[in-house]
């Protein structure tokens, strides 16, 4: 079985956070106007054939105009049940073991997002190359990215950009994994 190569890209605080109190994001378009292209998400997600998230950003962006993961396969990790607007899949277990499953059925590159998905993920030890927008503010509350009990993982910085918006990009990859 091939291995399933596995991104986390996102905007964070400079205190960490990754989504304000009650889970806001409209911080993220108001300090980040670059473009999609500008910032690499595009490129992304044009490698990307999978997105794994968690129930959480999956009901966040379901309010999102037009649907953000159109044409990808969209995979929520949730123990409940809900009605797929956009050909979504539910699935349950440890990101480890939906990777594994995904990987027999074809997939060769995930994105995952959600915050406690993302955190699972580090947690297994599965995330490949982790791209962290650090956006100039200090929310002081909100969802934080490195919260809870994480292991110790060493990373290997393979790329900074500082972009138009004042935003600093970093792009890290594992110590053991191609960037």
């Amino acid at each position: 079985m091939q291995q399933v190569h596995v991104s986390v890209f996102l905007g964070i605080s400079i205190d960490g956070c990754i989504a304000g109190e009650e889970g806001d994001l409209s911080w993220l378009a108001e300090l980040a106007p670059d473009s999609p292209e500008a910032t690499g998400y595009t490129a992304l997600m044009e490698q990307a054939d999978t997105m794994l998230i968690g129930r959480t950003t999956y009901d966040a962006v379901l309010g999102f105009e037009p649907w953000p993961y159109a044409g990808k396969r969209v995979v929520v990790l949730s123990h409940r049940d809900f009605a797929p607007r956009h050909g979504e899949q539910r699935r349950e277990g440890s990101v480890k073991a939906v990777l594994a499953q995904l990987a027999e059925e074809g997939c060769r590159h995930v994105y995952l997002d959600g915050g406690a998905v993302i955190r699972a993920g580090l947690r297994e030890g599965v995330v490949d190359s982790l791209t962290l927008s650090m956006l100039p503010v200090v929310l002081g509350k909100g969802v934080r990215l490195f919260d809870g009990d994480l292991p110790r993982s060493d990373w290997q910085l393979a790329e900074t950009r500082c972009l138009p918006s004042g935003v600093v990009q970093l792009r890290y990859g594992r110590s053991n994994s191609k960037l």
